[in-house]
């Protein structure tokens, strides 16, 4: 049985404000605070569905985030990479996409 990840959500919030504009996905024009629900669910994910991919969960976690955008929220492909890679922060694994996450600097 896969061991479950704790979270600390107010860290992983502090993290991807600070580094939102440095991810592929940041595109003009958009801010943290468009994809701030995309990176929650991603990052829930790792919780809510321990040991696997990020590919086995992609529909569930789509939506998880249907239901937790709020009025203008763009729309899931555009915030899949934010997504994805706040799953990859949580889990430290790194799925074979462009827009994954940076996981630190060297």
């Amino acid at each position: 049985m896969a061991e479950e990840t704790n979270v600390d959500m107010e860290a992983e919030e502090r993290y991807w404000r600070e580094h939102h504009h440095t991810q592929p996905h940041a595109t003009q024009g958009t801010t943290y605070e468009h994809f701030a629900p995309a990176y929650r669910v991603g990052a829930e994910a790792a919780t809510k569905y321990p040991g696997k991919e990020f590919d086995e969960i992609q529909d569930e976690v789509a939506l998880d985030y249907q239901k937790h955008q709020a009025g203008e929220a763009l729309p899931w492909d555009h915030v899949r990479g934010a997504s994805r890679a706040a799953w990859a922060r949580v889990t430290g694994l790194f799925a074979n996409e462009p827009t994954r996450g940076i996981r630190g600097s060297i």
